[in-house]
Formats: C-alpha cells, structure tokens, sequence
C-alpha cells in the first residue's frame, strides 16, 4: 500500500485531530515523525515536522475533507454545510426541546399525541421522541425509595451484589436531564438569585458534591457498616475561577441580578 502526505504540521495534537476526522470518513489514516518531534521539538521545521499520509487511492477524498475543514463547512452524503449556520440551527433545536420539555413538566398530564404540541422547528416523530421520553421520566420522579432492612443487608452481604444501586432508585441521567430543563430559560436578565464567591467574587460557582472537607464522623460511621467507602454526601458550593469551596452565606454570597 502506497502512502502519500496529505498534510504536515510542527504540533502532533493537530495531524490526531485531523486523522480522527480522516477515520470517521472511512479513510485510512497513519502519522510518521511524531516521536521525532516529541522528543526534539525545536528539530521538527528540519525535520519536516509531523506528518499525516493516507493511501494513494483515498488521497483525493481525504484533501475534500481537509479543505471542507479549511472552508468552515460540514460535508455528508446530502451535501455541504457552513459549520455557524448548522451549529444555530442545532442550538436551536435543542432549545426547542428544552422548551417543550419545560411546558410538559409543568402539566399533571402529558398530551396524547404529538398533534396536541405546536412547533415550527421539530417534525412530528421528533416530538413523539419527546413525549415518549417524558412518559419515562414522569415514571421516574413518581419512584421512591422503600428501605427492606433484610434487602439490604441481603444486597451488603452479596459480594456480587451493588448495594449502591440498591439506594440508588433513579439513574444519574435522570438528575441531570431534570436539571437541564429546570435550568433552560434562566439568565443574566431573570430574577433569580446568583451566588457569588467570597474569595475572588466570581459567578462561575455550581452547587455540588464537595472537593473539599468532604469527610467527616457520619462518613466514617457509614463507611465501616457498609465495609467499603461510603458515596460522597457533603456537598457545598465550588468556584470554577479560584477553586475556592465554601458554605453558601446568605446575606453575603447572594444578590439579585
């Protein structure tokens, strides 16, 4: 097989990303010199710098990519795309749902079909998608914990077993989609409460579980009867900027926007 370079580079990162691009194409790719230029960097314009080959007879689709990349477009079987205007239309889209979700959630009861809901930018089958998945997580938020003393020692006892999924009702994609769509719509201009870091005064601050300090008796305790490390349960707020955690205040981490 005949390899020919279809692109150089003196930083190996930019022939990876560009190969991985190469590969999802279905075309071949292989990178020569970059242990040359890892270990001698201030060699690699003498050497060449690091390079990115295909084979011969994938050579002239694998320049379309690149220059399709070049260009700022997008390229698949239905045609060509600026990246900027398909990236709004998908951001677009993916407020939409968060918009309807967002109205769903706020009705005891979800319409019986998709006719019910008005939208302009998804099709039908799309938010048939929508109502299926809202019919799931309305079964979920409806499922509480019913604690068995002899389950769980049943589950504590079997090595085999998890008992953290034995506590655990509702799956982690749960939390995370519910906070999504309660979070879709809040900004800056909304009335809602911001917390601000008392360390660098920053509001690039998440509530979460803690980075810091997050050990104490209780956990200790609940470890040695469990026999194994217990889940983080101390949580606090964590800034992003300074890495500072702290115990929200009220009177001087929280102003209105």
């Amino acid at each position: 097989m005949k390899l020919t370079t279809i692109y150089t580079s003196n930083i190996p990162i930019d022939c990876h990303i560009l190969k991985g691009r190469l590969e999802s194409e279905g075309i071949q790719a292989f990178i020569y010199d970059e242990n040359l230029v890892w270990v001698n960097p201030f060699d690699a314009v003498a050497i060449g710098g690091v390079k990115l080959k295909v084979p011969e007879e994938q050579a002239e689709k694998a320049r379309q990519v690149l220059n399709s990349i070049s260009e700022h477009k997008l390229t698949d079987s239905s045609g060509s795309y600026d990246i900027d205007e398909a990236l709004e239309k998908a951001i677009k889209k993916q407020n939409e749902i968060f918009r309807i979700k967002s109205l769903l959630r706020k009705k005891s009861t979800l319409p019986d079909n998709a006719d019910e809901i008005q939208s302009e930018v998804l099709t039908k089958p799309e938010i048939e998608k929508i109502l299926a998945e809202e019919a799931e997580f309305k079964k979920l938020d409806k499922k509480e914990f019913s604690f068995s003393w002899k389950e769980f020692w049943g589950e504590l006892l079997d090595f085999d077993g998890n008992v953290f999924g034995y506590l655990r009702q509702k799956p982690v994609e749960y939390y995370q989609e519910k906070e999504l769509v309660e979070r879709f719509g809040i900004s800056s201009k909304d009335d809602v409460l911001r917390v601000i870091c008392p360390n660098c005064q920053s509001t690039n601050v998440s509530f979460g579980y803690a980075t810091d300090d997050k050990w104490d008796v209780l956990y200790l305790i609940l470890s040695f009867l469990t026999t194994s490390p217990f889940p983080l349960i101390r949580k606090n707020y964590h800034c992003f900027d300074c890495g500072h955690s702290f115990k929200l205040e009220h009177k001087s981490s929280k102003q209105q926007s």
